[in-house]
C-alpha cells in the first residue's frame, strides 16, 4: 500500500473495503464510508465516528446484516496481504492468540469463558505477515475470532482425542493461508502456545517452515539413533557463540541489556504416543536452537529460549538469524495491543458477540494501519520529507514547529509529529511508538482542517 493510501482515511478505506462482497453495493459503500470515519479517529465511539445519528443508525444496521460477515469484510485485506507476501523472498507469519475481555458487558449475549473461566469474552487468533529485516507489517494473512466451548462433563480421554480441540485453531490458520509459492519462503513464528505436534506437522505438509519456542519436553531421536528427551539433549550442548543482547520492556519488566549464549543441535521429534490421530506419523526433523543467560538482575527471571525450527542451518549466523525471527513475534503482541487500546475493541457498545465480530472485521485492518504508520516513520529516515509526504501536510507541520519544509527529513517529520502526540525525544528514548505517532497525526489533521476552514472563510 502506498504512503498516501495509508495516511489518507478515504483512500485507505476505499483500498481496504472497496471490493468487499456483501451482496449489495450499498452495503459495500456503507462499509467504505464507515471505515473512513473510523480511520479519522479510531478510538472514538461508533456514534462519534459516524458524526450524525442518521449515519450511526446506518452503521448499526450494517452490523446486524447477516450477509455482512467477518470473513467477507476481511477477505480483501487478506488477499492484499498475501499479494504483498508473494513479492518477497521471505515472509514471517507471526501467529498468536489474545482474549477480548468483555466481562464488564454483563448484558452482552453470545460470549464464552475466557482465562480461568471467571471472565467472559472471546478469543482472537491472528496471523500477522511481517517483513523479516525491517519488521514492517504487511497485514493480516488470516484471522479468526472464536468463542470457547467448555468440554462436556464426564468426557473420556478417547472422546477428547476424537473431538475438535481449541488448539486446532493453530494449524487451521496455516491451512487457510495455504502453501508457500515456489518464489517465496514462509515461516510461521510463534510462542510456546504453538508447540503442538500437529501444528508443526501441518506446516511442513504444505511447504511452510516454522520457528516455535518449545514448551513440551518431547521424546526425540538423535542423528545417531539414540532416544531421549528434548530439554536434556539440547541443554547438554556446549555454547557455540556469545553476544550482547537488548531485551525490550515487556509485561512489567524493564528493558535491559544482557549477554546470551548460543548452542544448537539437529534432532527428530517423535509423535505423541497417546494420540491415536498422530502416533503413526513419521518423526519430524528439526534444528533446535538454545539461547540463554548465565545471570539476571534481581527480580528478573533468567532468560532461556529453546527454539524448534524446520529451517536447518550449520552456522552461528544462521542460528542467530532464527533467534531474530523469533523476536519478531512481539509485533503481533503490538498489534493486539493496538486493537485494544488504539481501536478500543473491548469498549465498543454493541449488544451481542455477533455484532462485535462484524465490527472486528472493520477494526482489524484499521489496527494494521496504525502499525503501518509507525513503519512509515522508520523507512528511509534520511530522505527529504518532500519526496514522500504530501506538500500541504509538510507545509502545515513545518509552519507549526518553525522549520523549513525543504530542510526536513522523513525522520524529522515523524519525530515532530510524535512530539505533538506526547513523545519526549529524550536521549535514552527509543524511536516513537504508534500511540504518540497516531495522537500527533490526529493533531496535525486538526491543524489541516483549521487551515482549510480559514481558507474558505477568506473567500
Amino acid at each position: 500500500m502506498k504512503t498516501q493510501e495509508i495516511l489518507d482515511p478515504e483512500q485507505w478505506a476505499e483500498a481496504t473495503f472497496g471490493q468487499t462482497q456483501l451482496k449489495d453495493m450499498r452495503r459495500t459503500r456503507r462499509a467504505v464510508t464507515t471505515a473512513a470515519h473510523m480511520a479519522e479517529e479510531p478510538a472514538a465511539s461508533l456514534p462519534a465516528q459516524a458524526q450524525t445519528w442518521k449515519d450511526a443508525k446506518a452503521v448499526y444496521r450494517l452490523l446486524d446484516e447477516p450477509n455482512v460477515t467477518f470473513d467477507a469484510l476481511m477477505q480483501p485485506h487478506w488477499q492484499q496481504t498475501r499479494l504483498r507476501m508473494d513479492t518477497l523472498p521471505l515472509v514471517l507469519l507471526v501467529q498468536d492468540t489474545t482474549d477480548l475481555d468483555l466481562s464488564h458487558r454483563r448484558k452482552m449475549s453470545g460470549l464464552g469463558e475466557i482465562g480461568n473461566g471467571n471472565g467472559r469474552g472471546m478469543y482472537l487468533q491472528t496471523v500477522l505477515a511481517v517483513e523479516p529485516d525491517s519488521r514492517a507489517v504487511l497485514g493480516c494473512a488470516y484471522q479468526c475470532p472464536f468463542i470457547r466451548i467448555p468440554a462436556p462433563k464426564g468426557e473420556t480421554r478417547a472422546q477428547r482425542c476424537r473431538r475438535e480441540k481449541e488448539t486446532d485453531i493453530w494449524h487451521q490458520c496455516v491451512q487457510h493461508i495455504g502453501p508457500s509459492p515456489a518464489s517465496s519462503v514462509r515461516v510461521q513464528v510463534a510462542d510456546r502456545g504453538a508447540d503442538i505436534f500437529e501444528f508443526l506437522h501441518v506446516c511442513r505438509s504444505i511447504d511452510t517452515h516454522f520457528v516455535v519456542r518449545a514448551t513440551q519436553d518431547r521424546r526425540v531421536q538423535t542423528q545417531e539413533g539414540t532416544l531421549g528427551y528434548l530439554f536434556e539433549q539440547v541443554r547438554s550442548q556446549p555454547s557455540s557463540d556469545v553476544r550482547p543482547f537488548d531485551l525490550p520492556a515487556r509485561h512489567g519488566h524493564q528493558a535491559r541489556s544482557t549477554t546470551l549464549y548460543l548452542s544448537w543441535t539437529s534432532l527428530e521429534l517423535l509423535p505423541p504416543r497417546n494420540d491415536s490421530r498422530l502416533n503413526k506419523l513419521p518423526p519430524l526433523p528439526v534444528w533446535v536452537i538454545r539461547v540463554w543467560e548465565e545471570g539476571a538482575p534481581k527480580g528478573e527471571e533468567l532468560l532461556e529460549w529453546i527454539l524448534l525450527t524446520s529451517l536447518v542451518g550449520t552456522t552461528c549466523e544462521q542460528a542467530w538469524q532464527r533467534v531474530e525471527w523469533y523476536r519478531a513475534r512481539w509485533r503481533v503482541e503490538d498489534y493486539h495491543h493496538c486493537l485494544k487500546t488504539g481501536c478500543r475493541i473491548e469498549e465498543r457498545q454493541v449488544q451481542s458477540a455477533e455484532r462485535l465480530i462484524r465490527l472486528l472485521g472493520m477494526l482489524s485492518p484499521l489496527a494494521v494501519r496504525l502499525l503501518q504508520v509507525r513503519d512509515l516513520s522508520r523507512q528511509a529516515p534520511e530522505s527529504p520529507a518532500h519526496e514522500v509526504i504530501e506538500p500541504e501536510t509538510l507545509t502545515i507541520l513545518a509552519a507549526h514547529v518553525g522549520l523549513l519544509p525543504s530542510t526536513m527529513t522523513v525522520e524529522t517529520f515523524w519525530t515532530e509529529i510524535a512530539r505533538m502526540g506526547g513523545y519526549l525525544a529524550r536521549r535514552g528514548d527509543g524511536p516513537p511508538g504508534w500511540e504518540t505517532l497516531w495522537k500527533g497525526w490526529l493533531h496535525l489533521q486538526a491543524l489541516l482542517e483549521g487551515a482549510h476552514l480559514a481558507f474558505h472563510l477568506r473567500l
